[in-house]
């Protein structure tokens, strides 16, 4: 068998923090969700255990690594980090490794290929396995949890679930389109596995990333009776119709909230994107989460080619009026393999050739309407009117009222203790091979 390592980006500049990226400027108050695991290197790792793994090293630890001997190193990466992996890369290259591998969605740059010698595309579980000639039978859900900070600092485990891969839907902006176009299950018995392990270790709340939670009708609600079944609460991403049509159903087998894209409040850029959903649904979604007491987190772009600076400010000011629990507001930014970027290349211009860049906070392209630094200065104002008066308050008082509803204080006030699991040097993997008695899930009904 090669020696393969698999690697991420480094740390040395800072680890990822979604809540961070998407709140004002030095706002203090506000969740945190450092990333310090990989969670598709933890899959290749879970369905192929002769692979390593090194997540997030420092450059000590990765230049460390190189001498040890590899004969391929694979790198993990989105485009705003290909900067640092073509620079890791070229290191890898001095240190006499042969072969060179790229993947996830930073791999997608059709001009950075030249730099590898071998390119993933999509989810790469069984196309790792043919290369190593190796067998892989079903996909084996790896146990993911990261730590979760409340605003202020208390944390508690977060378990992450795909109970799904990909996307069918063709939403302009999105690479899925290329990187996974057919949503595929992650099977039951897996995630049993890792929902089991959950609970054994205390963690009762996951976050369901599915690109769009619920598009597999059938396999969804298995899932969700398995969810049940453990006694575990869920957060979900999907899209607003699907939301909106399953609400009831899922709030009662213990959804906790949603995470969706509203992306616009107008109907003609919806079209334009692909959407395909109605503008006015997600008011409707929004008011229904808040009704319920139910977590709220929007997803939003501003600076399509249509819109101007005053259309852009009165839309942040409607999606302020919202009251979200966490909104993500990004800047239109064209990534390649997307029918976006052909039509922004083609029309407009992409003129930006730092990938850094294209991390959606920036402008990359030469947009009709908002001269350099005006989307930039516009998305910090949306961020301010999103987290501004009583924020913290409401949102605290949501999170602790559901607590006292579900008479589950302890989670929260154990949290900390129980969020030593998020430890990447912690966290275990589950045996490769299902046990027997695994081999069929127990009943859930």
């Amino acid at each position: 068998m090669p020696r393969i390592l698999l690697t991420t980006r480094g740390r040395d500049s800072g680890l990822y923090d979604y809540f961070r990226e998407n709140a004002p400027r030095n706002f203090r108050w506000r969740f945190g969700m450092p990333r310090t695991i990989s969670f598709g290197l933890r899959f290749l790792r879970q369905n192929l255990p002769d692979v390593s793994i090194l997540e997030y090293p420092s450059h000590a630890e990765f230049s460390a690594h190189l001498k040890r001997g590899w004969d391929a190193v694979g790198f993990s990466f989105y485009l705003e980090e290909t900067n640092d992996i073509l620079e890791m890369a070229a290191e890898a290259r001095r240190a006499g490794v042969r072969e060179l591998w790229a993947g996830n969605y930073g791999a997608l740059t059709p001009s950075i290929h030249s730099h590898f010698d071998h390119v993933f595309n999509g989810y790469s579980e069984s196309s790792l396995a043919d290369k190593l000639g190796v067998s892989l039978d079903e996909i084996q859900h790896p146990p993911l949890i990261t730590r979760f900070r409340l605003p202020g600092g208390w944390s508690f485990p977060l378990g992450i679930l795909f109970s799904s891969r990909g996307c069918s839907f063709r939403c302009t902006f999105c690479q899925t389109t290329t990187f996974a176009p057919k949503p595929k299950e992650i099977s039951l018995a897996s995630l049993d596995r890792a929902l089991r392990f959950y609970v054994e270790h205390g963690v009762r709340f996951v976050l369901l990333l599915d690109e769009n939670f619920g598009n597999l009708p059938s396999h969804a609600d298995a899932v969700i009776e398995l969810l049940a079944h453990h006694g575990i609460r869920w957060l979900v991403q999907s899209r607003v119709d699907l939301l909106l049509r399953n609400f009831d159903e899922w709030k009662r087998c213990g959804m906790e909230g949603a995470l969706f894209g509203i992306e616009s409040f107008h109907q003609d850029i919806l079209k334009q994107m692909h959407k395909n959903e109605r503008a006015h649904a997600a008011f409707e979604l929004v008011d229904r989460l808040h009704g319920a007491g139910l977590y709220a987190h929007g997803y939003y772009i501003i600076g399509l080619p249509p819109e101007t600076p005053a259309s852009i400010s009165e839309d942040l000011r409607t999606l302020a009026s919202l009251k979200l629990d966490v909104t993500q507001i990004t800047i239109v930014t064209p990534h390649p393999q997307t029918e976006m970027w052909r039509e922004l290349d083609t029309g407009y211009g992409i003129f930006e050739k730092d990938w850094s860049k294209f991390d959606t906070k920036h402008l990359v392209w030469n947009h009709p309407h908002c001269a350099p630094g005006v989307l930039e200065s516009l998305l910090e104002q949306g961020f301010r009117a999103c987290y501004s008066g009583d924020w913290v308050a409401r949102t605290s008082k949501k999170f602790l009222s559901m607590r006292r509803a579900q008479k589950d204080l302890s989670s929260v006030l154990l949290g900390p203790v129980r969020s030593r699991w998020a430890s990447a040097a912690r966290l275990p993997y589950l045996p490769a091979r299902l046990p027997v008695e695994d081999q069929r899930v127990r009943s859930v009904a």
